[in-house]
């Protein structure tokens, strides 16, 4: 087991669980299914935007799950440890976003763009 760094444990500790694009909660509110229509499966951009608001959906409701963990850990021995798995899956979680933020921007769709496209759609 090793001791979580004190500056990952604040890090963590200061994440709020909120979307990270503001705009994510208002397709989820109009498309609470999040899964697109047959006319918006049409435009890869707004396949994209879908799949990208599902995932961040998906991941932070593993954060939460994560965060509450750690704030447990923390509180009632102040210090958190994790096993050496924690820092491989760690920096494997940061090289897959790092790619699906590679691969954003090769398609040259800008997120603003694509959620202003699929929200007048389902206004």
């Amino acid at each position: 087991m090793w001791w979580l760094p004190q500056e990952e444990v604040d890090w963590i500790l200061a994440q709020s669980n909120e979307p990270v694009c503001a705009e994510f909660p208002e397709l989820k509110h109009a498309n609470p299914s999040l899964v697109p229509s047959p006319e918006e499966e049409k435009a890869p951009s707004t396949m994209l935007l879908y799949t990208r608001v599902r995932t961040c959906y998906e991941e932070e409701g593993k954060f939460a799950k994560f965060h509450a963990w750690v704030r447990g850990e923390y509180a009632s021995k102040g210090i958190v440890e994790v096993d050496c798995d924690y820092f491989g899956e760690r920096a494997e979680a940061i090289r897959l976003s790092n790619e699906a933020q590679d691969e954003c921007s090769k398609t040259r769709i800008s997120l603003h763009t694509a959620s202003t496209i699929t929200f007048a759609s389902l206004r």
